[in-house]
């Protein structure tokens, strides 16, 4: 397997390792082909002896590692503010301005000899003890101005959490009457009494979790002191690592989230996920979504292979940013392999997605 860290469109599948492993087979296993081997990929194949050059390892990893990766991923959800998209799609531009203001600065006295700058844009600006070029100057604003509008939209969706926190609404009520992975998903629901002016749409959403951290090292590298291969951090110390985090975006999450587990607010996106076309649905009846094209496989949780099924409620107001609602779901599946070609990885930023 080759699984793809937080921040992957940055990332070249190619120039990755990948984790070659086997275990002992268990009741649940069965043969599994996602993605190439080009790129972001998962293969499983059931054999009857330990292949040749295969690292063996113990899945140590029990049901205590699995509930906290999925702590984080059901129950109400909400959406980040605007400002940090804005800002995010701002620094580019930022980061351009500037290395164009340091190219000029440093051609400065060629440009001017041959008249093509100006005085008034050659030179400097004091300020204070310091002197500043002043195209450094005039570039600040397009670097300063992003950072302030993410500080702006951290403060406001930790607000909007605690006041979230302080009077939730109650639960939906869900009843699932099939779930199977080649559709269609068909389930009831009735919404809170505070949220029944809201248009509500629902959509069913799979993907992969990243494998558990212990796993995926003792897989990778031979002692618990190597280095860690590209996309995955350090070690760090007990509990600064945040629950079922794969080590690949320590700091890099965004927007800030106050609390842990079922009290997480926003939840991180699953960065190999499909899901199906939103449709409009009415509390107290019976609904029918279809599943994401695939065909993908049934759910499963494990050290390496974490296959996640979710049925998406979007609460949509006038004056209010959409909330979730996120609800797990237990998918079968009667094929006894899975097949998919390619597997398209998406950043771990929920602002981006």
């Amino acid at each position: 397997m080759r699984f793809p860290p937080f921040e992957a469109p940055s990332h070249n599948p190619e120039e990755m390792e990948f984790a070659d492993v086997c275990w002992p087979m268990r009741d649940k296993d069965y043969n599994l082909k996602l993605g190439d081997e080009k790129g972001w990929f998962i293969h499983r194949s059931i054999c009857d002896g330990k292949p040749h050059d295969v690292t063996e390892v113990l899945l140590t990893s029990g049901d205590n590692e699995t509930q906290k990766l999925l702590s984080s991923r059901e129950g109400w959800a909400l959406s980040p503010h605007p400002l940090h998209s804005f800002a995010r799609k701002w620094i580019p531009y930022g980061v351009v301005i500037l290395i164009l203001a340091i190219f000029l600065h440093v051609l400065e006295p060629v440009l001017l000899k041959w008249g093509l700058m100006s005085d008034a844009w050659a030179g400097s600006i004091n300020l204070g003890l310091l002197d500043y070029p002043i195209l450094f100057v005039m570039a600040s604003p397009f670097i300063v101005i992003p950072l302030f509008f993410r500080l702006v939209a951290n403060v406001e969706d930790v607000r909007r959490q605690h006041r979230f926190k302080k009077n939730p609404p109650g639960s939906p009520i869900i009843k699932i009457y099939s779930a199977d992975a080649m559709g269609p998903i068909k389930f009831s629901f009735r919404i809170p009494e505070c949220l029944k002016d809201r248009e509500v749409s629902g959509y069913v959403r799979v993907g992969l979790l990243p494998p558990h951290r212990d796993a995926l090292m003792s897989a990778l590298v031979d002692g618990e002191k190597e280095r860690p291969p590209v996309g995955l951090s350090t070690p760090l110390p007990k509990g600064w690592m945040p629950v079922a985090d794969d080590g690949s975006g320590i700091g890099e999450t965004t927007p800030m989230v106050v609390g842990k587990g079922p009290a997480r607010l926003f939840q991180e996106p699953m960065r190999i996920q499909e899901s199906s076309t939103p449709k409009l649905i009415i509390s107290g009846e019976k609904v029918e979504l279809d599943t994401p094209e695939g065909p993908w496989p049934s759910s499963e949780y494990g050290p390496f292979v974490n296959v996640n099924w979710e049925l998406i409620l979007e609460f949509n107001g006038r004056n209010n940013r959409p909330l979730y609602w996120i609800e797990r779901l237990s998918v079968k599946s009667s094929s006894d392999s899975t097949t998919i070609d390619t597997l398209v990885a998406h950043t771990g930023r929920l602002e981006s997605v």
